[in-house]
């Protein structure tokens, strides 16, 4: 997790340290669930700076790249109420 901050770091994501550490150990943990064969793992979070999206709704590139790599599906909020189709927009990688 910790090399994966370092990496993430480096990317000019203007992350306070604390989300920084957050975002590395979800995307982390995501892969390794994808290793041991789930397709993809929800994230719930309402902190905007760890939203795949700005405060318009437009997509933040660097940071969506990261979760779809990752096979991170994110929510805005817990209301998790159809989490057997995936959303609009989802092309998980093969």
């Amino acid at each position: 997790m910790l090399e994966r901050q370092v990496t993430i770091g480096a990317m000019n994501l203007s992350l306070k340290p604390y989300d920084l550490a957050i975002l590395s150990a979800v995307l982390v943990k995501s892969e390794e669930l994808h290793q041991e064969g789930h397709a993809w793992v929800g994230f719930c979070e309402l902190d905007s700076d760890l939203q795949p999206w700005d405060k318009f709704g437009a997509r933040k590139p660097i940071l969506s790249n990261l979760y779809q790599e990752s096979r991170i599906w994110v929510y805005g909020d817990f209301l998790i109420e159809e989490i057997e189709k995936l959303p609009d927009g989802w092309t998980p990688l093969a």
